[in-house]
């Protein structure tokens, strides 16, 4: 939970919401959230509704320790018994007897109610994972209210909301890992908040555990847990998504609602984002003017887009497809939700195709703004490039760091 960082890498990036493998995309008319997780086939679904009990897919059981008690009334979530996993903060935490299962690819979920700030306990809470030196899957809320996602030995990605929005408040928390691609993404609320290009380790060999850490001591959660669930991939971004709506759960705001920087002031017309770009070169931070970010927002969409394209249909998708969805049925590939070309008028876009490479430039119409291009040749590795003369490309300033915190130009 920190300002989000996204698309982050030392002079490639690679999209981060990735599948490693297919499933079937999921719709909010599941009948019940439980319905919904079930669908996408988790090596291991804890609701947590009594102090032990088993998993809902697998031969997985879990079992209370320490300070845990049965607590109502959780989330509102559709289906739910009402009952969640109550922890003190002092001793107690699940155990499963779920060992492992994961290899290249994983993703965590759980539904979270912190009753205490970790600032003001001056602790971590464990959220879940499966904890081992070296090699971590843990997912956990730190002492500065920042929810980090460990993978490997201290590598990790971070979101952090309004601290306003943490206490008193369930809210659904996923986090996915592929490390064949190097992708990394964290959701918060169905919406997809951080992501990068750091793998970790493939092969996580540990208990699985929530509440705790079973290798990290003192990491005690206070407040509640439930519907916790494990994947053997990572999950796609609109899968996140359709399992959250499948809840009835109404989002919070946090996840779209930057604060801290003028930068990121809401954009009216036809854009109407109040998305924040972070971005860096070799000399540092580059600081964008609105029309820069809205030029940028467009060139990510459109990655992400390709990246889905190459995955899908291995191959390259031209831009009149990214903008009717025009794709083979079945492939649930987004969309673009505008017209570059005619709804901005201070760039021009480009993309071109050629078998699974494609590469995408966004040009200024006018003299001082900057120009970007993002190139591709094989799946997972992406070359972004920025130039000050207001057209960018291969030969240019290329992008260390760069992100988006809020909401996309893609939609489903």
């Amino acid at each position: 939970m920190s300002n989000r960082r996204q698309w982050i890498c030392a002079s490639s990036v690679a999209l981060a919401f990735i599948a490693g493998v297919q499933a079937p995309l999921l719709y909010a008319a599941q009948s019940d959230f439980a319905s919904a997780v079930v669908a996408t086939h988790p090596v291991a679904y804890f609701r947590l509704d009594a102090t032990s009990g088993k998993s809902q897919v697998g031969t997985a059981t879990y079992s209370a320790k320490g300070g845990v008690t049965a607590g109502s009334p959780g989330a509102a979530i559709a289906g739910s018994s009402g009952t969640f996993a109550k922890l003190d903060g002092a001793s107690g935490y699940i155990l499963t007897t779920q060992k492992g299962g994961v290899g290249q690819a994983s993703s965590i979920m759980a539904w979270v109610n912190l009753a205490d700030l970790p600032s003001k306990a001056a602790r971590i809470f464990y959220i879940a994972g499966e904890s081992e030196n070296g090699n971590d899957l843990d997912l956990q809320i730190e002492t500065d209210n920042v929810l980090r996602f460990f993978t490997a030995s201290g590598g990790n990605l971070q979101y952090a909301p309004p601290v306003a929005s943490l206490l008193n408040q369930w809210h659904m928390i996923a986090a996915t890992l592929d490390t064949a691609n190097h992708n990394r993404a964290v959701y918060w609320d169905g919406k997809l908040v951080a992501h990068d290009t750091g793998g970790g380790k493939a092969g996580k060999t540990a208990p699985f555990s929530m509440g705790a850490s079973t290798v990290f001591g003192g990491r005690w959660f206070k407040g509640g847990i439930e519907e916790v669930a494990l994947w053997d991939r990572s999950l796609k971004a609109s899968e996140v998504s359709s399992i959250y709506a499948a809840s009835g759960a109404t989002a919070s705001t946090s996840a779209t609602t930057p604060t801290g920087d003028t930068s990121a002031a809401p954009t009216t017309g036809p854009f109407a984002t109040t998305a924040k770009i972070d971005m860096e070169d070799n000399k540092g931070k580059v600081v964008l003017k609105r029309e820069e970010q809205i030029a940028y927002m467009f060139l990510s969409a459109i990655e992400v887009i390709e990246h889905e394209c190459q995955l899908d249909l291995q191959r390259g998708c031209t831009l009149d497809q990214m903008l009717s969805g025009s794709y083979p049925a079945g492939s649930h590939i987004e969309h673009l939700k505008f017209d570059p070309s005619k709804s901005d008028p201070n760039y021009t876009y480009t993309v071109a195709v050629g078998g699974m490479a494609w590469e995408a430039h966004a040009n200024a119409k006018k003299p001082g703004m900057l120009g970007f291009c993002l190139m591709a040749r094989d799946v997972g590795t992406v070359t972004a490039t920025i130039s000050k003369t207001g057209k960018a490309g291969w030969v240019d300033d290329p992008l260390g760091s760069r992100g988006t915190e809020g909401d996309s130009f893609t939609t489903q």
